[in-house]
């Protein structure tokens, strides 16, 4: 990891003398009393999309005004840090280029800001609190409800409870009850009592049950988004919460801010013994039990609730690596992930994600091994929820799976050096220029640049040749060209899943390209890049029907229009030959 971070300092024209190893945390500290009270930021998108999104850092200070590197002050909000009264959230909206970088300035204050036009651009929120409701005194529900809307929702919380009571998207006027919170598998961890859950293997001893006896909810209405914080108490009287929701609702739309992404962040841990904890999402969608999740990342795959003889629970749980949902006719409800984790209705209307586990058992094996899963710490897992009906989530949750698990690489530094990096030489003196020095780098939005990447090796294009100098024994020296990158770019969209996003797509690399560099040559490649396409020898199939299919045609080198055409769910790669630029 600090290999990476260095890595990164340097690609980013960062000093290697900012007094800390690599590049620091996402957190900005108090200066000494001499020093400035300013800090700058560095947040570079990894997509080959235009993004517009919301940055949140940790800050020691009260009051903060943020500018871009044109010096133009930049919507944020900064409250009171959900993990620490010592600590404060900023937030702020960043639009970025694809592949681009932008640098952010940071300008604090000790005390709430009084110069108008200063902070004029920043929303110091204030949150509210209620009261801590316990389980057994719900009675009547549904009484006291509390709204917060964006433009693309209106969530209704239940003061009764500190639960949510249903959500409506306002496009298409379309109300879901819906409850979300948490429950608990018991395990068991003895292998003369019966079946165990391990590293490989979920039995839990029978239903789940509500992981929880109170809960205490806090709101906190901004201008950049507004936050609901819940804490669920193990017991009515416990001083600390074991699980926490906490969902953001951006509120900020005159900058394309996307309003239909429900950030929620969790809190799970330390657990009890031998417990395996879900997030309960219960709606009034009449989906038959029926799910749908990707075991690959790649497709969506229909998983219907069946019943067996033994351990019927365990053997409807699914693989989600980045996409769950459920619908019904009207409606579906999504959940995106930044990581993998299982996935399972259990009833009518439910979607529950396991989010963390903590395991012992006596199995002699797992014992010799150290392979229990006694884990005691604190995880904190992030999951994008969209609500919608079929055709209107269809064009969202491809996109927003990958924009979630790449999202923008934030990096703090102290005050600007006047220094330049070139790769290959040394340092230079000239003055810094923060602003990403090239043109984004933008696919149509059903394309993912899955790949870009320098090959760590000289690797002939001639896959025999290569081969021959390995089968040879002799040494060849091997240095990497940096004038050759490995690119592959991944059609999201499955045929017929949306009108438009599922057609094939025709693109030029060479003009896609362009903000990195002048495009010499194209050659595609096999999937690894290994074999060159054009001798590439595919197993044929047998399929159904294979009428209407044509021969693909291969870009290969001497090809100089560059165009390619990329059909649904198809990855193509290619080394990408740039003319060589000195620094």
């Amino acid at each position: 990891m600090m290999g990476a971070e260095e890595l990164l300092a340097a690609l980013f024209l960062l000093p290697h003398n900012l007094g800390v190893s690599g590049v620091p945390s996402r957190s900005f500290q108090r200066k000494g009393a001499d020093q400035a009270p300013e800090q700058h930021v560095i947040i570079y998108n990894p997509l080959a999309w235009n993004i517009t999104t919301i940055v949140n850092i940790t800050v020691t200070f009260q009051s903060a005004a943020i500018y871009d590197d044109d010096g133009q002050p930049v919507p944020a909000q900064i409250q009171r840090s959900a993990q620490s009264n010592a600590t404060y959230d900023l937030f702020f909206v960043v639009q970025l280029g694809g592949l681009q970088h932008r640098k952010y300035s940071v300008q604090f204050s000790e005390a709430p800001c009084s110069e108008k036009s200063k902070c004029e651009h920043t929303y110091e929120a204030q949150g509210v609190v209620f009261e801590r409701r316990r389980v057994k005194d719900w009675g009547k529900t549904g009484r006291w409800l509390l709204p917060v809307l964006n433009d693309c929702y209106k969530l209704m919380f239940d003061q009764d409870t500190n639960l949510l009571h249903s959500a409506t998207y306002l496009k298409e006027q379309r109300r879901i009850r819906m409850r979300q919170d948490f429950w608990e598998y018991d395990a068991n961890g003895d292998v003369k009592a019966g079946p165990i859950s391990d590293n490989y293997i979920f039995s839990a001893n029978g239903s789940a049950v509500r992981a929880y006896k109170a809960v205490e909810m806090e709101i906190i209405p901004g201008k950049v988004l507004t936050e609901i914080r819940q804490r669920f108490y193990r017991e009515d009287g416990d001083k600390d919460y074991a699980y926490s929701i906490t969902t953001r609702v951006p509120e900020y739309s005159e900058t394309g801010l996307p309003c239909h992404r429900l950030e929620q962040t969790y809190s799970l841990g330390p657990l009890r013994l031998n417990t395996e904890v879900v997030l309960r999402t219960s709606s009034s969608l009449k989906n038959n039990k029926t799910l749908y999740s990707d075991d690959n990342g790649y497709q969506m795959m229909k998983r219907t609730y069946k019943k067996f003889t033994n351990n019927t629970l365990a053997r409807n749980y699914f693989p989600m690596v980045r996409t769950a949902y459920i619908e019904d006719d009207l409606s579906r409800l999504v959940l995106l992930s930044d990581r993998a984790h299982g996935v399972s209705s259990q009833a009518g209307g439910q979607l529950e994600v396991m989010l963390h586990r903590r395991l012992w058992n006596n199995l002699q094996w797992n014992l010799g091994y150290n392979l229990t899963l006694n884990d005691s710490s604190v995880v904190t897992p992030t999951l994008w929820m969209m609500l919608g009906s079929v055709s209107a989530t269809s064009k969202l949750y491809q996109t927003g799976a990958v924009e979630l698990q790449h999202r923008p690489v934030v990096m703090l530094i102290d005050q600007p050096t006047f220094i330049s990096f070139c790769l290959g030489n040394t340092w230079k003196d000239k003055e810094l220029r923060f602003n990403s020095p090239v043109a984004p780098v933008v696919l149509p939005p059903n394309l993912h640049l899955l790949s870009l990447s320098i090959p760590g090796w000289n690797y002939s294009s001639n896959h025999d040749l290569h081969l021959s100098h390995l089968h040879s024994g002799k040494e060849v020296q091997s240095e990497p060209d940096y004038d050759r990158v490995l690119l592959r770019v991944m059609h999201l969209f499955e045929e017929e899943e949306d009108s438009k996003l599922s057609k094939p797509v025709t693109v030029n690399l060479k003009d896609v390209l362009k903000g990195l560099g002048e495009v010499r040559d194209v050659e595609e490649r096999s999937l690894t890049g290994t074999w060159n396409i054009t001798s590439l020898q595919r197993w044929n199939w047998k399929t159904a029907d294979t009428s209407g299919k044509k021969n693909k045609q291969y870009l290969k080198s001497e090809d100089k229009d560059f165009t390619v055409t990329i059909s649904p769910k198809e990855i193509r790669t290619f080394f990408v030959h740039f003319s060589s630029r000195n620094c």
